[in-house]
């Protein structure tokens, strides 16, 4: 819920979506929270994944990202 995130700097995360028919599915760590979301897309928050190999997915809304068991 924007304002409100279910994830927070440090926790260990999965996300997963499609576009255009490729589907991206990742593990990483947050490392960003928006919780008021971003200056593009302010409907919910995002968050700012960063992955094993050091490159970051920006921007992630939160519908995507689920805690990693």
């Amino acid at each position: 819920m924007k304002g409100f995130p279910k994830y927070k700097i440090g926790d260990k995360v999965h996300f997963e979506f499609t576009v255009e028919g490729k589907k991206y599915s990742e593990n990483g760590e947050v490392v960003v929270v928006d919780k008021n979301g971003t200056w593009f897309d302010d409907s919910d928050v995002s968050y700012d994944i960063e992955l094993k190999d050091g490159s970051w997915w920006k921007h992630i809304s939160e519908k995507y990202v689920s805690l990693r068991q």
